[in-house]
């Protein structure tokens, strides 16, 4: 009986690292320039919400871009820096990607998340 539990728990832990962090087509691309970029290099894990999937933030602690007390706590510069040259499980991004792409995906693309003013 232990034995089935264990198959169990097991298939259930692979089936959660696997839930919502498949890279689907987007139209991302389609808006062409920095989103392009991030379509190919970002969306795997932080997907096109920009929130990531729940296993990602949950083992990874991949942060949701749509979160106005992490965006109010991430400067630019520790985004770049972060950026260039990786943190925890995201690999660093220095020689793929240009000085210019960094600070484009932190200036156009993570920052586009931030949730809008409540009028």
């Amino acid at each position: 009986m232990k034995k089935i539990g264990s198959v169990v728990v097991v298939m259930v832990f692979c089936a959660l690292l696997s839930y919502g962090c498949n890279p689907k087509q987007t139209a991302l691309s389609d808006k062409g320039g920095i989103w392009a970029v991030y379509d190919r290099e970002c969306r795997k894990c932080h997907k096109v919400n920009g929130k990531g999937c729940f296993v990602g933030r949950w083992i990874f602690k991949i942060p949701n871009f749509t979160n106005t007390h992490w965006q109010d706590n991430a400067s630019d510069s520790r985004l770049i820096i972060a950026i260039a040259n990786g943190k925890r499980k995201m690999p660093g991004f220095k020689g793929k990607l240009t000085d210019e792409e960094i600070v484009d995906l932190v200036k156009t693309c993570v920052r586009s998340y931030y949730p809008p003013a409540k009028q």
